[in-house]
């Protein structure tokens, strides 16, 4: 036991020691690097990266501006139980709404609006931008991801494609809340994760910053960047010292959630700390509330609805309004096409990746997160809702289904050409079916009917308006 102490503690320290030399480093040139590149990074990715990113904003920015038009962002649980209003008084309220415990940083993404404010965007309009860069983006870091990973390059665009055409991604790159963000941090936890698995010295600065700012957002992700660390480290050391590796990794980022944490929120700290059973309280009261639905309603909303949206459930609310949700398999040929191939894709990439040599390390490492995150949303839902959760299992699902692409490096044209033609295959099909569900998402907030009495505490509308009826501004 006491040898077993020893190399935790060793680990530990070596592992801080390493963390303040790395960043002692910064700013530093890091001479001897190739030409033909950009930080590590071919310029073919680069400007393949990029036309995905532009692709990505052609579908995304129409679609939220189109959604800003309408009321949406002004009421809480119109859709999939968001609560787009807290995320707008955070990005563009005076003054900003901090959000609380369970979204303690959220704040610092507030400078993003200014650049569309001073173009003359409102400030729905604005928020919504901003949620549309961070889908955009997430395209390119998973384009990164699977080029890390050894994946050649067009069959890494047709993936990205693919991707980008996914339910989920469209759906948290147009409306306002913290969930795009989120899934974009954590898709770049995974591609740092996989460029260090080579050589965990590099962009150790970057993967902690990552951590805390995942953290920040939502703090029960946090889960995903330990996972992470504890494969880049596992590769290379047995189960003690790794163990040690995390002790230290897990100390540095509580420092640099401290700090920032301290720079926040200096009086919520003060004030939990003077009335520590009150500050118990609001986090018990965190708690998510109402029913909770089975296995089988996790695995179709994750691994089903969050690819291929099906038609929309309508829900009366006791607040007043009916919010649009994915709850059952409404499906029209199109829809039931792209979810039979995306079904088979999947389950012949995850059991692929898991047995190449290369991508079984991450596929592992993916595969635990993953069931981590299923295992905690068998518990953690809210009245039934579970799509608003997807996008923090989206990427992980993906990249799973994506481990066959490895299997075709250096093999003849004709396989890899034939896997192409799969991947664009179902990414019209599920482009199709999804694009055609937010069209149809974001004209239906134009006018918004709250039912009075209602059982519950009724929608508030923010814009001026009668009690019954809200219509958004333009609207």
């Amino acid at each position: 036991m006491s040898e077993l102490a020893t190399t935790i503690t060793t680990g530990a320290r070596g592992e801080l020691a390493a963390e303040a030399a790395a960043w002692r480093r910064l700013g530093r040139p890091a001479g001897g690097r190739a030409g033909g590149s950009a930080g590590g990074w071919p310029w073919r990715d680069i400007g393949v990266a990029a036309v995905l990113v532009l692709l990505a904003a052609l579908v995304y920015a129409p679609l939220a501006l189109r959604l800003a038009h309408g009321a949406f962002a002004l009421y809480d649980n119109l859709g999939f139980d968001f609560d787009p209003t807290r995320t707008l008084a955070t990005l563009v309220g005076t003054p900003a709404d901090r959000q609380g415990f369970k979204h303690p940083f959220m704040v610092l993404l507030r400078p993003l609006v200014w650049p569309f404010l001073a173009a003359g965007f409102t400030p729905l309009q604005a928020a919504g931008l901003v949620m549309a860069g961070f889908g955009a983006l997430l395209v390119a870091v998973v384009y990164g991801f699977l080029r890390a990973c050894g994946i050649g390059r067009p069959e890494a665009g047709a993936l990205g494609l693919l991707f980008l055409v996914g339910g989920t991604p469209i759906f948290t790159a147009i409306i306002v809340e913290t969930y795009g963000p989120a899934a974009f941090c954590m898709a770049l936890v995974w591609l740092i994760a996989r460029r260090r698995m080579d050589d965990p010295a590099r962009w150790r600065p970057a993967r902690l910053v990552v951590a805390a700012v995942v953290f920040g957002i939502t703090i029960t992700n946090v889960m995903q960047p330990v996972i992470a660390e504890a494969m880049v480290a596992w590769r290379r050391a047995r189960l003690a010292a790794t163990a040690g590796r995390l002790v230290g990794f897990g100390l540095a980022l509580g420092l640099l959630v401290a700090v920032l944490a301290l720079a926040i929120w200096p009086d919520g700290i003060w004030a939990a700390i003077r009335h520590p059973l009150t500050a118990a309280r609001e986090v018990y009261w965190l708690q998510t509330k109402g029913e909770r639905t089975g296995i089988g309603g996790v695995l179709a909303t994750f691994f089903g609805y969050s690819f291929v949206s099906p038609g929309f459930t309508v829900i009366r609310l006791p607040e007043g309004v009916d919010m649009l949700d994915f709850r059952a398999p409404i499906l029209g040929p199109v829809g039931v096409a792209a979810l039979a191939l995306w079904i088979g894709f999947w389950g012949v990439g995850a059991v692929a990746g898991l047995r190449h040599p290369g991508y079984r390390p991450v596929a592992c490492g993916l595969a635990v997160a993953l069931l981590a995150n299923l295992l905690l949303h068998l518990d953690y839902q809210f009245r039934g809702s579970l799509y608003l959760y997807s996008a923090h299992l989206h990427f992980l699902i993906f990249a799973l289904g994506a481990g066959l692409a490895p299997w075709l490096t250096g093999a003849r044209w004709r396989w890899r050409g034939a896997y192409i033609g799969v991947v664009l295959v179902l990414a019209g099909l599920t482009g199709a079916d999804n694009i055609a569900a937010a069209r149809d998402f974001v004209t239906r907030f134009d006018v918004v009917r709250v039912v009075p009495p209602c059982a519950g505490p009724c929608a508030r509308p923010v814009a001026p308006g009668s009690p019954s009826t809200v219509t958004a501004p333009g609207g």
